[in-house]
């Protein structure tokens, strides 16, 4: 089991640490708004932000997540740029 702090909620799930964030994310908290795209951090459908910072999903594992603060698009303003889709980084 593992606590993650997601959109302002904390969500005990059971996942295994070594789990994608980006399946735990969809599958077990149910927050559709983050995908698995094409799994090698280029298309972005992944991206949310931890404590802050955009990171792509697909390669961060569940238990490196514990203890942080996460936002999704569904915690997010609609203007933001994560959720309106605008470049929010330009690194690959």
């Amino acid at each position: 089991m593992l606590k993650l702090h997601i959109n302002g909620r904390d969500h005990t799930v059971a996942a295994e640490p070594d789990e994608l964030l980006v399946w735990v994310i969809n599958e077990k908290v149910g927050l559709t708004g983050t995908n698995f795209g094409c799994g090698i951090e280029m298309c972005g459908s992944c991206k949310i932000l931890v404590d802050g910072e955009v990171i792509r999903s697909c390669k961060m594992d569940a238990g490196d997540a514990v203890g942080k603060k996460i936002m999704t698009k569904e915690g997010l303003p609609d203007d933001h740029p994560l959720v309106s889709g605008e470049d929010v980084d330009k690194s690959p």
